[in-house]
């Protein structure tokens, strides 16, 4: 299991809690994501998972990335799944642990988390409601003939160095076009998220709210 961060929700009342767990980029660490806590849902428990790989200095990665020969950065598919699993076995013991709403999961990932939130949606469409995916991209190994039976807020910004705009519009925009259920924004950011950006996703997420 996953080591983790969590904030409880303000009102203890709930038979089951619904969460949003977060899950950030390469590189990265559990507390990056976890400063936005204080602006999520309050009645939400907030859970920011650690990646298992150790980058050194507080850096941290879900999966190994390589760089061929053009300078294009790849990964091996069974390292991507791999984190999939152990994202979605940690998952499932959080909500034996403290009592979550198996009904009503987020995820909330960045850059390398936003593009396993993408996989963990498509391959369990009974364990996530939904998804906010920031400056991120749909694997070309995920499956998405289907139409989503999860919610998505997606957002990247147009001069982003580390993915290129180019892959969430391949991506991402066809199934915005085609699915109501996913929302996709463009911001004049890098590979960031603007204030612009986190106040529409909070706005989102407050409509998408069930309770």
């Amino acid at each position: 299991m996953l080591e983790y961060r969590i904030q409880n929700p303000s009102s203890s009342d709930m038979d089951a809690t619904p969460a949003i767990i977060l899950i950030h980029g390469y590189g990265s660490h559990s507390g990056d994501l976890f400063s936005f806590a204080p602006n999520l849902p309050k009645n939400h428990a907030i859970i920011a998972l650690q990646a298992p790989i150790n980058l050194g200095s507080s850096s941290y990665a879900w999966y190994p990335l390589q760089m061929d020969s053009s300078g294009v950065v790849t990964s091996k598919l069974n390292d991507v799944w791999g984190a999939v699993k152990l994202i979605i076995d940690t998952i499932d013991e959080l909500v034996k642990i403290h009592k979550l709403d198996s009904e009503d999961l987020s995820l909330l990932g960045f850059s390398q988390g936003a593009i396993l939130s993408w996989a963990i949606a498509y391959q369990n469409y009974n364990l996530i409601r939904r998804i906010v995916a920031l400056s991120g991209m749909i694997h070309e190994s995920i499956n998405t003939s289907q139409a989503p039976k999860f919610v998505a807020y997606a957002s990247h910004g147009i001069n982003d160095q580390v993915i290129p705009i180019s892959q969430p519009r391949d991506t991402i925009v066809p199934l915005s076009e085609k699915y109501d259920e996913i929302s996709y924004h463009e911001f004049n950011d890098e590979h960031n998220v603007s204030v612009e950006n986190f106040n529409q996703l909070i706005s989102w997420l407050e409509k998408t709210n069930l309770k």
